[in-house]
């Protein structure tokens, strides 16, 4: 049974395929843009970078000075 489709050929089996010429005609981004798939991020999500969480910023301005640094205990050495 013989099927006739254009998307198909026969190649000997011990014989190197043909190699199928790549088009050059669009980028992946351009093909990605015409069809609709690749869509330009809202706006929103870049000004909530720029408004940090208020708690966020109050965790972050903490002094850390009294924190006990187990690097200046002799006591371990022992």
């Amino acid at each position: 049974m013989a099927i006739n489709s254009p998307a198909l050929s026969q190649e000997a089996r011990y014989e190197p395929a043909t190699v199928i010429p790549l088009k050059q005609e669009d980028s992946l981004i351009n093909w990605l843009i015409s069809e609709g798939r690749l869509i330009a991020r809202p706006d929103a999500e870049e000004n909530d970078k720029d408004e940090a969480d208020p708690e966020i910023e109050d965790l972050m301005e903490v002094d850390d000075k009294d924190f006990d640094d187990d690097s200046n205990d002799d006591d371990l050495d022992d």
